[in-house]
């Protein structure tokens, strides 16, 4: 008897353990999944969108979180190659099982992780601009900034039709962003009837220019495009204004966000234009001002495009895990058929290659300083 009673109370005891720690996952934190490069020379960029993260975590549970329960963003180093990006994915999905999560900044990172996202079956979002990651089909994939191509556009049309320009050059950095950068502005330009006087290209470590950009010169270009990430574009600057090059310069976003203006002076941005993902401007006010002004207070440094796009990311990452729950597949469907979502950079509305933003901001700094001031918005299709 006492041995039946014991059986039955072991029991009970089993189903109520199981109760508990199935209602426990259920009110638990629901855990996404970012891998940023925070160490190495990619952590310039990397550091703004870690910031922004962090500051979107808080955001999403001092509101009350996602239906009631917590966030919790589980970060990992992606560092400088490929290989480290793909084993912090892979490790963030081994071990904490995410339904999301965050990818980095860097096209030649987001292409080789795509097969694990794939295989992973997660949705994911990522801010590299190549457009070979869309190309790929991956329906998990969610781009948060401009494609290059359209970015690539975007400089093609500021250049011939406000600077004027007639005899473009080009300087890239060699891989898949600069690379597909540099060939749609090319394109771009040839059906506007102008022919590139010079393409140059340079490794990611190179640190010495100047026969890249002495060549530019001899061509005759009269404005130059580049194509580069923060470090190398504030050399690039630098040593264009150290060689005396006096044709107006149109630079892709890394140039200008604070990590890149920090090693430039003032004298180093005359006669400089960007194309960037979105001027981050808090005179505007409203949810832009607010934004703008907790970064600075919080972390000591402007935000800049990357971060907002993580930050917007998320907060639309939280909305639709409010909607459909945390099925990887539902929420997916419902990140596809986001249209014209209000974020604070950019009003969101993915195409069918996942492609999320679909306007550009030209700034430039204002004369005898670093302020960024805005030139004009463009919308492309």
């Amino acid at each position: 008897m006492r041995q039946t009673r014991r059986v039955v109370l072991a029991a009970a005891a089993t189903v109520f353990l199981a109760g508990t720690a199935m209602s426990s996952a259920a009110d638990g934190p629901i855990t996404v999944g970012a891998t940023v490069p925070t160490t190495g020379p990619l952590s310039l960029t990397g550091k703004q969108y870690f910031n922004t993260l962090t500051m979107a975590e808080e955001d999403i549970n001092k509101a009350g979180g996602i239906n009631g329960r917590q966030l919790k963003i589980v970060i990992e180093d992606a560092g400088a190659s490929n290989s480290t990006a793909v084993s912090a994915f892979v490790k963030l999905v081994q071990e904490t099982k995410p339904p999301f999560a965050f990818l980095t900044s860097y096209s030649t990172q987001n292409l080789a992780v795509a097969p694990e996202v794939a295989k992973a079956g997660i949705p994911v979002m990522y801010s590299g601009g190549a457009d070979a990651v869309a190309e790929n089909g991956n329906s998990w994939m969610f781009r948060i900034r401009p494609a290059d191509s359209l970015a690539g556009r975007a400089m093609a049309q500021f250049a011939t039709g406000t600077l004027k320009a007639t005899k473009p050059g080009i300087l890239y950095i060699q891989n898949d962003f600069g690379q597909g950068g540099a060939a749609v502005a090319q394109k771009q330009l040839e059906e506007a009837g102008l022919k590139v006087v010079a393409s140059e290209a340079y490794g990611q470590n190179d640190k010495d220019f100047s026969a890249q950009l002495l060549r530019l010169r001899s061509s005759g270009a009269d404005v130059v495009f580049i194509f580069c990430y923060p470090a190398d574009g504030a050399l690039v600057l630098r040593q264009a204004k150290a060689l005396g090059l006096k044709m107006p310069i149109v630079a892709s976003s890394a140039a200008f966000v604070p990590a890149a203006l920090q090693l430039l002076s003032a004298a180093d941005l005359d006669n400089v234009w960007g194309v960037v993902d979105a001027f981050v401007d808090p005179s505007v006010g409203g949810r832009m001002k607010d934004f703008a002004e907790r970064y600075k207070a919080k972390f000591g440094t402007d935000a800049d495009p990357y971060g907002l796009a993580y930050y917007d990311g998320a907060m639309l990452m939280a909305e639709g895990m409010r909607k459909v729950g945390t099925d990887p597949k539902a929420l997916r469907d419902w990140l596809a058929a986001v249209k014209e979502w209000p974020g604070i950079g950019h009003a969101y509305t993915f195409d069918a290659k996942g492609n999320g933003v679909h306007d550009l901001a030209v700034v430039k700094a204002k004369r005898g300083t670093k302020a960024l001031e805005l030139v004009q918005s463009l919308k492309l299709d």
